[in-house]
């Protein structure tokens, strides 16, 4: 028997979202109140006080009040089972395949299980078949001060149907919310007031979907540095500017790490580097998803506030490795660090709460020096402290609900594939600088000579990447940068002076 990949890669999709709602809030009981995703055609929202779900037009759904287990099935075999448990105990791998075996044999007593199998460090599966049916349950929990949240997905059908319906557990477990009782402090009414989503599509080049309350202003979209260079930014902002959520950030490029040779060939951290065919990078140590998060909010998000003060602030191991088993389904292997940072401050007098979440990855070769670096995951708000829970609900509907446009993957996927030999050329492109500059000696006292009359000047000589340009310019500015006009302005801090305006590489 075959695990049903399709449908497992949902589970896991439900896993990395939980961890995430966990961290802000969002995990407690009552506080995802967002609207599900609509119910494809030819299906049906199931929604109660405690839970929604969709499921194909026919099937019936069962809750089982005392234990929260909840059962969609059709009248062929096919079922789906999603069981919220808390287990007063942090639970480690053994003792998760032994709760989970015990749960197998709960909802389906007929079953024959194999031996349940660890997943990384917070997950555990096991297969089961009975006659001509066959089965998958798989378990997956965080650990709280109070001991373990868990959630058990299961699934069986006959063994023919088994991998043809796929695509319909899949869908099922993707549609599950949980709602609940209020969460302490929320009393008995919603977390806020209803919310109308509407879908809003990139206006770049429709490479993703989304959903965001009607009437709020939305902005960003898949911005486009180079061919291989994506960058995938949204803001969402209420219409009384007091709630303010984005994902993703367009000025944020892809990093390289320092090392010797970059450093010889006049690269120190700070400056740009391109390996050619439009990938740029910025050289830069990598910074952990922890510390990234800080310096980004310090830096980014509550720029124009004061009082900025980290309420909470900690590394996620546990969204790391849910991420990293979804990305292993896939065949990827990523190397992951993710941090997150709960805040306050003050905006115009008013006192705002905020939360971000970050996931820095680097990307190395063994036995070479250097790598890449980026940032794979960024997203959080800010919003005055009477609409913060409004913030959190928003913000776990729009992650649920992005999708990808698969037209626009297979698209970029060609293009990387084209570009690809940049990154097995940058060896000998850097090998070719320094043996230009270094060894060639009348070119070494030119450059000198260029250095002793700048300094004499009190200029410096920039290029214009796009063009290869170079221009002499007044010292004492930190970055320049040139729009399409020609004309040339310097600032001390990494903050372009217009949208028309793109920065200008300095010489050594």
């Amino acid at each position: 028997m075959k695990t049903p990949a399709h449908a497992l890669r949902a589970v896991c999709a439900a896993i990395v979202l939980t961890l995430l709602f966990q961290s802000i809030g969002c995990g407690k009981s009552g506080s995802n109140e967002t609207k599900p995703p609509p119910a494809p055609k030819g299906w049906t929202t199931h929604k109660d006080a405690n839970f929604s779900v969709n499921h194909p037009d026919g099937w019936q759904v069962r809750a089982d009040a005392r234990s929260g287990r909840v059962e969609v099935q059709d009248g062929a075999g096919e079922q789906v089972v999603i069981w919220p448990v808390f287990v007063a105990r942090p639970l480690q791998a053994s003792s998760a395949t032994a709760a989970l075996r015990r749960m197998a044999d709960r909802l389906w007593p007929d079953m024959h299980w194999e031996q349940p199998q660890p997943l990384g460090d917070h997950a555990v599966r096991a297969r089961g078949r009975a006659g001509p049916n066959v089965a998958a349950c798989a378990m997956t929990w965080v650990t709280t001060p109070k001991g373990s949240a868990a959630f058990v997905y299961a699934m069986a059908a006959p063994e023919a149907r088994f991998r043809e319906s796929e695509d319909t557990f899949a869908q099922i477990f993707e549609s599950f919310h949980a709602a609940g009782a209020p969460a302490e402090g929320q009393g008995k009414g919603k977390a806020g007031p209803e919310i109308d989503y509407a879908q809003w599509q990139d206006p770049k080049e429709n490479a993703f979907t989304m959903e965001v309350p009607r009437g709020w202003n939305v902005s960003g979209g898949l911005f486009r540095a180079g061919p291989t260079d994506t960058r995938a930014a949204w803001q969402v902002v209420s219409p009384d500017g007091s709630v303010r959520l984005t994902g993703g950030d367009a000025e944020l490029p892809y990093f390289t790490l320092p090392t010797q040779t970059l450093a010889w060939a006049g690269f120190q951290e700070g400056s740009w580097y391109s390996p050619g065919y439009g990938a740029r990078m910025l050289v830069m140590r990598f910074k952990p998803g922890r510390q990234f998060v800080k310096e980004y909010v310090a830096n980014t998000v509550t720029r124009g506030c004061s009082q900025l003060t980290f309420t909470e602030e900690r590394d996620r191991p546990d969204a790391v490795e849910a991420i990293n088993r979804l990305n292993a389904s896939y065949g990827l292997a990523m190397n992951l660090n993710a941090g997150e940072a709960s805040f306050t401050c003050r905006c115009n007098a008013r006192l705002m709460k905020g939360y971000y979440f970050a996931g820095t990855m680097v990307t190395q070769t063994p036995g070479v020096q250097g790598g890449i670096w980026h940032v794979e995951h960024l997203i959080g708000f800010l919003a005055a402290e009477d609409k913060t829970q409004l913030a959190q609900d928003i913000l776990a509907h729009i992650i649920q609900t992005g999708r990808p446009n698969p037209q626009w993957v297979a698209m970029q996927q060609k293009v990387t594939a084209d570009t690809s030999k940049i990154v097995s050329r940058t060896s000998d492109e850097i090998s070719k600088i320094i043996s230009d500059s270094y060894w060639k000696r009348s070119e070494t006292m030119d450059e000198i000579s260029r250095r002793r009359s700048n300094a004499i000047l009190d200029v410096e000589d920039v290029v214009d990447p796009q063009y290869g340009e170079q221009f002499k310019v007044e010292s004492g500015s930190n970055y320049y940068w040139i729009d399409h006009r020609g004309a040339i302005v310097g600032t001390d801090t990494y903050t372009s002076p217009g949208i028309d305006f793109r920065e200008m590489t300095r010489l050594p």
